[in-house]
């Protein structure tokens, strides 16, 4: 039985990256939802940062690494990662308002990584007025997964209520 909790995170990070990498739009991702929701399945902090990460990592390794803008997303996704504790109280509005405010943040940090590694040669505005309809893809894909995930959370708590009940 032991062997089944190491699988099933297993099972679930292959099943993101393939449809990551295989099944969803540029920027339709569930990275960030799962940084946002792993305190909702795990108690280990460890594992609450390093399998949003090792998603995003592994999907690098087939869609090819980009320079030094990846210190920024590294780094906010853990950032993110990190701070998702703080919100996992088991409430749907506390989950929906860490998601709107990851996405924020991310779109602040990153694009600023994009601005300083000189892609373009946009100005810092511009780098940020340009990258908000992939950041708008991330919220509504964010958001999407956030839901996702709850809801399945939820129902998965509902039904464990009613067997202790039985």
């Amino acid at each position: 039985m032991k062997n089944y909790h190491v699988l099933k995170p297993l099972i679930f990070v292959l099943a993101c990256v393939i449809a990551a990498r295989f099944f969803l739009p540029a920027n339709w991702t569930p990275v960030l939802a799962l940084a946002l929701f792993m305190p909702y399945v795990t108690q280990n902090k460890s594992i609450q940062v390093l399998m949003p990460v090792s998603i995003l990592l592994i999907t690098d390794l087939f869609l090819g690494f980009y320079g030094q803008t990846m210190f920024f997303v590294y780094g906010t996704l853990i950032f993110i990662a990190l701070i998702s504790r703080y919100q996992s109280t088991g409430s749907l509005l506390s989950l929906m308002k860490y998601t709107f405010g990851s996405v924020l943040i991310w779109h602040i940090v990153v694009n600023f990584g994009v601005y300083l590694n000189g892609h373009d040669g946009n100005s810092l505005v511009q780098t940020y007025v340009l990258a908000i309809p992939f950041d708008l893809r991330l919220m509504m894909s964010t958001v999407f997964f956030s839901l996702l995930f709850y809801s399945a959370w939820a129902t998965k708590e509902y039904f464990i209520s009613l067997t202790e009940k039985a």
